[in-house]
């Protein structure tokens, strides 16, 4: 946790540098206005951040489209699964058994001489 910490301050120095030496880098952008003077380290910002937020609005209409039987295959995979654990330890069990009833059969002919 401290190194993640460390490494976050390091990043946050990093980048108040870099913003910091490219203040002087200035261009014109347009969003419905024109914004003249705008440092380059801010626009990259703005990009940054308006890719995450595009990002997450496809994000949610992917999943609101995506059909329902993606879930109801996901289930029905989930239960045979369920399925196929319970038949091996039903096996496993009549195995154990199958070998308990041997051994306890071998005894008894010993038991009689």
């Amino acid at each position: 946790m401290i190194v993640t910490l460390i490494l976050i301050l390091l990043i946050v120095v990093f980048m108040a540098f870099f913003i910091g030496m490219n203040l002087s880098n200035v261009c014109t952008f347009w969003f419905f206005k024109t914004y003249t003077e705008l440092p380059v380290a801010v626009l990259a910002l703005i990009a940054f951040g308006a890719g995450i937020i595009f990002a997450l609005l496809f994000i949610l209409v992917a999943k609101m489209k995506a059909p329902p039987s993606d879930a109801e295959a996901r289930a029905q995979k989930k239960l045979e699964k369920k399925a196929k654990a319970e038949e091996k330890l039903r096996l496993a069990k009549e195995k154990q058994a199958e070998k308990e009833a041997k051994k306890v059969k071998d005894r008894k002919p010993e038991a009689e001489k």
